[in-house]
């Protein structure tokens, strides 16, 4: 399952736009009416709103190799969040994966993952790391058990190693949509909770032109 797109609004889009050119250097393509950030192989897109309650979590994939470089290139232009002392966070069993967190624009959780399975992914050539894609988004639900079933029995996406009541990531290492209950606290922090906020996401998955509305501000399309 890989992500394409994900679309989210932003109070301050000028705001969003600078942190994602200027401090992550990534490609931004802008107009009146919306903002879309080049993250690899997949597509973020701004679009103004009102403010909502929570946050969103986005998660983009870097190549292992970098990992190192990623760490202090971050470094020096972010606060990366700690997590029992360490800033390099590892993956639960099974993921392979280490990875960074840090703060966006309007606290959006941010978090470069290194997974073991994009091991042979070419470098970057310059002096930032190369992001390969959108490996990974939150989703805040009212009924994850419920949400988890209709992911599994209308897109045919299913469940990525153990999962329970609060907690549910579904699709494998090339994306995963990352689902929870609204009322959790998003990890590594202490006080976030999933955002209430607009959310669309597309996906390329095994079931073509397809489209599911968790919540009636969030819906997944396949494409």
């Amino acid at each position: 399952m890989k992500i394409l797109s994900v679309t989210l609004t932003v109070h301050d889009l000028a705001e969003s736009v600078k942190f994602y050119r200027d401090i992550l250097n990534m490609p931004v393509d802008e107009n009146a009416e919306h903002a879309v950030v080049h993250a690899g192989s997949s597509r973020l897109v701004l679009i103004p709103g009102e403010r909502f309650d929570g946050v969103h979590h986005l998660a983009l994939g870097i190549v292992p190799s970098e990992f190192e470089l990623a760490h202090a290139w971050l470094s020096a232009r972010v606060s990366i969040l700690v997590n029992d002392g360490s800033e390099i966070i590892i993956g639960p069993p099974g993921w392979n994966s280490r990875s960074l967190y840090f703060l966006g624009p309007e606290d959006i959780i941010l978090e470069f993952i290194a997974r073991d399975s994009d091991a042979e992914a070419k470098p970057a050539t310059g002096e930032s790391p190369r992001i390969l894609s959108i490996s990974e988004i939150g989703i805040g639900v009212p009924d994850v058990p419920a949400s988890v079933k209709t992911l599994s029995d209308k897109l045919t996406i299913y469940p990525f190693f153990e999962h329970g009541d609060a907690f549910a990531p579904l699709g494998d290492h090339d994306g995963l949509l990352i689902v929870v209950r609204q009322e959790r606290i998003w990890f590594p922090t202490k006080t976030l909770r999933p955002a209430r906020g607009s959310l669309a996401v597309r996906i390329e998955s095994s079931t073509a032109n397809a489209q599911i509305d968790l919540t009636s501000a969030i819906s997944i399309t396949t494409a």
